[in-house]
């Protein structure tokens, strides 16, 4: 039975549609992330599936039931916000039950959950402390642990990690990874980082202008993109994206021939269609280093150091490419040089309506 399924769901604001025929399904337990760009409809999404804003067409149900008209606290759900939503003037053990005591849970199995959730979480000594005597991270700990102790059906998280800096962000990342688990959560959450998604999610969900462009695992996203948005949208550095025309087996770009051979197209391509190649950094090579692929002459333009490896910046013709190096070779690299392209990793996408062929 699906822990969550939503089916053509609408939602306007007057004359702006803001979810547009949305229908996607969650299993039980699994992680699914809500990823997009500001004003995607992700948020929006959430609110609805937890009842918080009221939609004008489709269905939500949770569980197997129908929650569509009933109200947040009808739905078996628990919810961790952006902003931690804790009381500043009770301690965490307060916080931590306030939910419980106002359903009437009976004391000793108040106490059990707090002690329960405290321990999980690594917050036991800050029992007694109010929120703001705690860091940011630790606030977030308390904010999930008063999710936890509900033991819903379902967990909405909405950006929950935004207000964290960056080292605290990849610590809360890891800490929410090992809850779900270690105790099998169904879990959506709400994100615009993409590193964030990529590292949490089971399937991801990439959401534009109200729709879901592409509802699928981390790795299919990635390797197997179904648009140009979702290829843009995923991965950093961002795929490079070079417009040409089909024709004869080749992409002409720039006057230059890219035999497609190596290419898994779904289907024959008409001569004369506009199309871009998407090629990812990682899928880029030196022909001097032996790298495998379509050679095409490229010019050196500048290296960006990135720690661990090193981002080549190349123009190819008219186009700018990025290329991963490792640092110790990308100081080497200047002037004209021959880039193999890896076809067999790369992806083919019609100009004109953005879907991958």
């Amino acid at each position: 039975m699906a822990g969550v399924r939503v089916s053509t769901l609408t939602k306007a604001y007057g004359p702006l549609t803001v979810l547009q025929d949305i229908s996607i399904e969650v299993a039980e337990g699994e992680f699914t992330v809500l990823l997009g760009p500001s004003g995607c409809g992700k948020s929006t999404l959430l609110n609805a599936i937890a009842g918080l804003d009221e939609v004008d067409g489709g269905t939500i149900e949770i569980a197997g039931q129908d929650v569509t008209d009933l109200e947040p606290a009808q739905r078996g759900i628990a919810m961790v916000f952006q902003s931690y939503a804790l009381y500043p003037t009770m301690t965490v053990r307060g916080n931590l039950s306030f939910g419980l005591k106002v359903k009437g849970s009976p004391r000793a199995e108040i106490e059990s959950r707090v002690a329960w959730a405290a321990d999980l979480l690594q917050i036991t000594p800050l029992l007694d402390r109010k929120p703001g005597q705690m860091s940011g991270g630790q606030r977030q700990r308390v904010a999930i642990g008063r999710a936890l102790v509900q033991k819903a059906k379902l967990f909405l998280f909405d950006e929950p990690l935004s207000n964290l800096d960056a080292k605290l962000r990849t610590e809360m990342r890891v800490e929410i990874k090992k809850l779900h688990k270690e105790l099998g959560l169904t879990i959506v959450y709400v994100t615009h980082d993409q590193i964030e998604a990529m590292t949490l999610a089971t399937r991801i969900a990439v959401m534009k202008g109200g729709r879901i462009e592409q509802y699928a695992a981390p790795d299919e996203l990635y390797e197997r993109p179904e648009t140009l948005f979702v290829a843009g949208f995923v991965g950093a550095p961002a795929m490079n994206f070079l417009p040409g025309m089909y024709r004869g087996g080749a992409i002409e770009i720039d006057g230059v021939r890219i035999p497609a051979g190596a290419l898994e197209l779904r289907g024959p391509v008409a001569d004369g269609t506009k199309v871009v190649l998407g090629v990812r950094p990682e899928h880029i090579g030196l022909v001097a280093d032996g790298a495998l692929g379509e050679s095409v002459a490229a010019e050196a333009q500048f290296m960006e150091p990135m720690g661990a490896d090193t981002l080549g910046w190349f123009t190819m013709g008219s186009h700018r490419v990025s290329v991963r190096l490792a640092p110790q070779r990308a100081r080497g690299v200047t002037g004209n040089v021959d880039l193999a392209l890896d076809l067999s990793l790369a992806s083919l996408f019609n100009a004109t309506t953005e879907r991958r062929l």
